[in-house]
């Protein structure tokens, strides 16, 4: 059985002839005729029967016409949501993220997902010290970490709407460095700080290296977290302080607060982070927005 089957057996059926639905789909009469033909011997039963006034239905034609109809709007549906498909405009983005104080590239997906409803987004939980062969292995399509996160051998990772975000130290709110208006290197190296980035292989720390290395100076302890949830936890409790994006503060546990650094403005860089073999139609989508839209 065939689509163009089908379509003809629709379209004599509407015009009641099959010339008529020769001229709609510009083949000729007989093709038509013998595809029809064709047709009702695979089904077993005659589809029309001939009148005065042209072709009609025979009763087990109006029934399976009735079907017809059916299927072939399925089929145009299932076309149209092909192309979207194809086009991003529809399928599954997967997004990685390390904790709940990542609600600030969470305003992009919302506006996303607004301008894109037949994409649907599911989250998973990612460790820091993972995210680079996850990512790889298409566990989820991107993620929105810091670029040093990345670096590493044979990585062949890329990042879109990449930004630099001011870095300040975070801490509890009865801490003792919190009465301060900033906070020297000095002080910062005098407390327990905490790390939720640990890039793979357990290499040390970007903003330890950047923070501290031309002081020379280096934290009196280092603790060491896989996820941010951990981190705000460890906050929450006044256990230790931690560098990270100032703009990371809304999403903090309400008795944290942060301070900026002194003797300069530290950055680092921040971006969305994906594997450019990923075909994923939904993943090139949401990275066509992040061009178009830029934080």
């Amino acid at each position: 059985m065939k689509i163009s089957q089908l379509e003809y057996f629709v379209s004599a059926a509407k015009h009641h002839s099959f010339t008529k639905a020769a001229r709609e789909y510009y083949t000729v009469q007989s093709s038509v005729s013998q595809q029809i033909t064709a047709l009702e011997e695979e089904l077993g039963f005659s589809l029309f029967e001939r009148t005065g006034k042209g072709l009609a239905l025979t009763p087990a034609g109006e029934r399976y016409y009735a079907d017809t109809i059916r299927v072939l709007n399925m089929l145009e549906e299932n076309k149209r949501v092909a192309a979207q498909i194809a086009l991003g405009m529809s399928g599954h983005l997967k997004v990685g993220l390390s904790g709940a104080n990542q609600s600030a590239c969470m305003k992009s997906l919302k506006q996303f997902a607004a301008e894109n409803p037949g994409v649907s987004i599911t989250f998973r939980e990612v460790s820091t010290e993972k995210q680079v062969s996850e990512l790889k292995a298409n566990d989820y399509d991107t993620l929105y970490t810091a670029v040093f996160n990345m670096h590493g051998e044979k990585i062949e990772l890329a990042f879109a709407d990449n930004c630099n975000a001011v870095l300040a130290v975070f801490m509890n709110k009865e801490h003792a460095l919190a009465g301060k208006d900033n906070i020297t290197l000095e002080e910062l190296s005098a407390w327990p700080n905490i790390y939720a980035a640990v890039p793979e292989g357990g290499k040390s720390v970007a903003t330890e290296r950047d923070l501290f290395a031309a002081s020379g100076l280096q934290p009196i302890r280092k603790i060491y977290v896989y996820n941010h949830n951990i981190t705000n936890l460890l906050l929450d409790l006044n256990i230790g302080i931690a560098v990270a994006p100032e703009i990371l503060l809304e999403a903090m546990p309400r008795n944290v607060i942060c301070r900026p650094l002194e003797h300069g403005r530290f950055t680092i860089e921040m971006g969305w982070a994906y594997d450019p073999r990923n075909k994923n139609p939904a993943l090139r989508q949401f990275l066509q927005f992040l061009d178009s839209h830029p934080s």
